[in-house]
């Protein structure tokens, strides 16, 4: 039965100053509603407030009214008071309308919620969108890394197979960045199919990159590789975004699949050092080196002649992959890196002794050789 209308005199009698007071606080607090927790606390405040209490649906509690309290947080609750109470009078009275309002303010926090989501992340890889990655890189601090993520040849996926299947490429590749990334490490869609990351307190981001690079190729849905550019956030902290889009591109141009690390030299030149990840790395038993100096005019000329002979390397016997590298500081400087399937193999191949002593063993387990005295190089075949 519905309670007769109370004039505000006659109110403030029968509730008092402190459940007058509580119900104020109530209807405040609901400005500040997020979730069914928040609700649920306000509702079983206000219930104490008036002198009831909140008892669980089941209890069997024949002093409970049929209104639910939790707001679908947990097991539902319902609120108790004696039936010819001040208190039950009260709940009566205010309860209900209250209800109403906790559900239209959740679902207006909802809405807002989905607002900001909206505004601040990519619908299609759930990671955060250009505005939130040009916020993020205008907050930059000196010692984060900021790595340029581009996968490969995405444009043959989207014109072969269609852009569902490039969508959901996209999607499984945020999925993925997500699943490596650390809770204080950003990442957000830069653009197409270009990726931002900011590793923070780290001294070692080839290390996610290397996991990264697993985890993808074990959840890829097509073989598509992807390339990066990294770079070491300085003083000017304008520059790293920049500086990693610049190696993500070298990257490209050195054959893709790989990434490129690019921080300034002690002589103030951009220095690269790239890191591949030829063919059948992992299971390679033998990988080798050879030094080459190139006499100054010949360089282009070898550089196109190294390019030619990489169809012809790949029917080697026993041959997995093979890479040439140039050294930045000197220009006649070169080194040959070979992956082998055995150490026979890459005999048989050595045409002599004289021809097979001028190759140097990598030490056993170093699958990620660097040329010996190179501080930065590039790769120029692989």
């Amino acid at each position: 039965m519905d309670q007769p209308p109370l004039d505000a005199k006659a109110e403030c009698r029968v509730a008092g100053p402190a459940a007058l007071d509580a119900l104020l606080e109530a209807t405040r607090a609901l400005l500040w509603i997020r979730t069914p927790t928040d609700a649920k606390d306000i509702a079983a405040d206000l219930v104490t407030a008036f002198g009831g209490t909140v008892v669980p649906a089941g209890s069997g509690d024949a002093e409970a009214m049929p209104v639910d309290l939790s707001f679908g947080d947990g097991e539902p609750v319902l609120p108790s008071a004696p039936p010819t109470s001040t208190a039950r009078m009260l709940l009566e009275r205010y309860l209900p309308s209250l209800v109403v309002d906790v559900g239209r303010a959740l679902e207006l926090s909802s809405q807002v919620g989905r607002f900001d989501e909206d505004a601040s992340i990519d619908s299609l890889t759930r990671l955060a969108n250009r505005r939130m990655v040009g916020r993020a890189t205008g907050r930059l601090r000196s010692d984060e890394v900021v790595i340029m993520v581009d996968l490969d040849h995405f444009k043959q996926i989207n014109d072969t197979l269609g852009h569902a299947a490039g969508d959901r490429l996209l999607r499984v590749l945020g999925r993925t960045i997500r699943a490596t990334l650390r809770g204080r490490d950003f990442a957000g869609r830069y653009g197409g199919d270009e990726f931002v990351i900011i590793l923070r307190d780290t001294t070692d981001p080839v290390a996610f990159l290397e996991r990264f690079r697993e985890a993808w190729r074990t959840e890829r849905p097509y073989d598509v590789s992807f390339s990066a550019g990294v770079a070491r956030v300085g003083k000017d902290t304008s520059l790293a975004l920049p500086a990693a889009d610049h190696a993500m591109y070298l990257a490209k141009q050195a054959g893709r699949d790989q990434w490129t690390w690019t921080s300034k030299g002690d002589d103030g030149n951009q220095e690269r050092v790239a890191t591949a990840a030829p063919a059948g790395r992992d299971t390679a038993a033998f990988v080798a080196f050879s030094q080459l100096d190139v006499p100054e005019g010949a360089q282009e000329q070898l550089e196109s002649a190294f390019r030619d002979r990489l169809g012809a390397v790949e029917r080697w016997s026993g041959s997995q992959s093979l890479e040439v590298w140039a050294d930045l500081a000197d220009s006649t400087r070169y080194v040959m890196v070979s992956w082998w399937t055995s150490p026979e193999e890459f005999r048989s191949y050595m045409r002599s002794d004289d021809h097979r002593r001028s190759h140097d063993r990598i030490p056993t387990g170093d699958l990620r050789p660097r040329p010996r005295e190179f501080r930065r190089y590039r790769i120029v075949a692989r």
